[in-house]
C-alpha cells in the first residue's frame, strides 16, 4: 500500500505541474491572439484608410488612357442606376445605420441590403470602405467588441 501512496502522490504532483504549465501557456496564447487581433484591427483601418486616399487620389487626378474604358463602364452603370431612381449604396447604408437600434457589423449591413435590394450587387468590402468614409464625415460612429467592429448611426446622420 505504501507503493501506491507514493505513486499516488507523483502523478498528483505531475498533474498539478503540467496544469500550471497549461495554464501559463494558455494565457501567453491568449496574450498573443490580443496582440494580434489588435494588429489585425489597426491594419484594418490602415487599409480603409489608404484605400479612402486611394480613391480621394483617383478622384483629383486626370485619367490615363488605360483606365478611360473602364471609367466608361462604371460610369455608365452608375449613371443607369441613379438616372432610374435608385438610390446610392451609402444613401443606403445611412438609412440602415438609422433604422437600426444596435449597432452593426459591416458583413450584417451587406446581408441586411442584400435581402432587402436583390436587385444589386452588394460586395462586403465595397460597404465597409462606404462605412469608413461615413465614419471619416462624421455619420457614422465606429466601435470595437474584441476583434469585431460594430457602426452607428450619429445624430447628424438623419
Amino acid at each position: 500500500m505504501p507503493g501506491e501512496t507514493e505513486l499516488t502522490s507523483a502523478y498528483s504532483s505531475k498533474v498539478a505541474d503540467d496544469l500550471e504549465r497549461n495554464v501559463a501557456e494558455q494565457e501567453r496564447v491568449r496574450a498573443e491572439v490580443a496582440r494580434l487581433t489588435a494588429e489585425l484591427d489597426e491594419l484594418m483601418h490602415d487599409h480603409g484608410v489608404l484605400l479612402n486616399l486611394q480613391q480621394a487620389l483617383q478622384a483629383g487626378t486626370p485619367e490615363s488612357d488605360s483606365r478611360i474604358p473602364r471609367q466608361k463602364v462604371a460610369k455608365a452603370g452608375r449613371n443607369a442606376g441613379t438616372g432610374a431612381g435608385k438610390t446610392t449604396l451609402v444613401e443606403l447604408i445611412r438609412h440602415h445605420l438609422t433604422a437600426s437600434s444596435t449597432p452593426c457589423s459591416a458583413s450584417e449591413v451587406t446581408t441586411a441590403l442584400s435581402e432587402q435590394h436583390q436587385d444589386r450587387r452588394i460586395q462586403t468590402t465595397v460597404v465597409r470602405t462606404s462605412l469608413e468614409n461615413l465614419v471619416a464625415r462624421g455619420h457614422a460612429r465606429r466601435s470595437k467588441q474584441g476583434s469585431s467592429v460594430f457602426y452607428t448611426a450619429t445624430d447628424s446622420a438623419s
